[in-house]
């Protein structure tokens, strides 16, 4: 006699069916986990760039700052060498003296300072637009009894100082851009040598 087969108590292909549904659920899920992964990546690398441009905007508005001073120093501005230390080219040779305009912005056809020297806009650089306007301080005074004199004394401070603007606009690699605006003050008569 034969023996029958049941072919409903065989289960001789169940672990192979299992085994691929289990395979394609782990592939799936890994797939995701990548994709999520080189999405944050990409997304940390952004942000570092932007960072980048944005320091590198910030700082060179200390630079901006150390050239102001130097700029009204010279009362006629820079020589017409516009090139300071070899890595800072000045456009505009007396840009001290320009007026405050509050919708100037630095671009690469309107700038007074370009950093680093150069004509080709396509490698990272930065443009410094600064514009000023005069001001007066508001003074104060404090009077001092003489005591045994009969007689005051004062002290008073204030006085005539210039505020400028300045803007700085960093274009860095990848189409990073970053524009840091900052006021600086400037007490008329603490200028340094002309340094032209």
């Amino acid at each position: 006699m034969k023996p029958t087969i049941d072919h409903i108590d065989n289960q001789s292909g169940s672990a192979m069916v299992v085994a691929i549904i289990i395979l394609a659920l782990l592939t799936i899920i890994g797939h995701l986990a990548t994709r999520s992964t080189s999405l944050e990546v990409q997304i940390a690398s952004n942000d570092m760039r932007y960072k980048q441009a944005f320091y590198t905007a910030d700082g060179m508005t200390e630079l901006g700052s150390e050239l102001l001073e130097q700029n009204i120093a010279c009362s006629q501005g820079f020589t017409a060498s516009p090139q300071r230390g070899g890595l800072i080219d000045v456009q505009t040779i007396d840009f001290w003296k320009n007026d405050l305009d509050p919708d100037r912005m630095p671009s690469d056809a309107d700038r007074d300072i370009r950093i680093p020297i150069g004509n080709d806009d396509t490698q990272p650089h930065t443009n410094i637009v600064i514009g000023g306007v005069p001001a007066f301080g508001t003074g104060s005074a404090l009077q001092i009894a003489a005591g045994y004199e009969g007689k005051g004394k004062s002290t008073a401070g204030g006085g005539a100082y210039l505020i400028f603007d300045q803007i700085a606009q960093h274009l860095g690699n990848f189409e990073t851009e970053s524009i840091v605006r900052i006021q600086w003050r400037h007490v008329i008569g603490t200028e340094g040598i002309c340094d032209p």
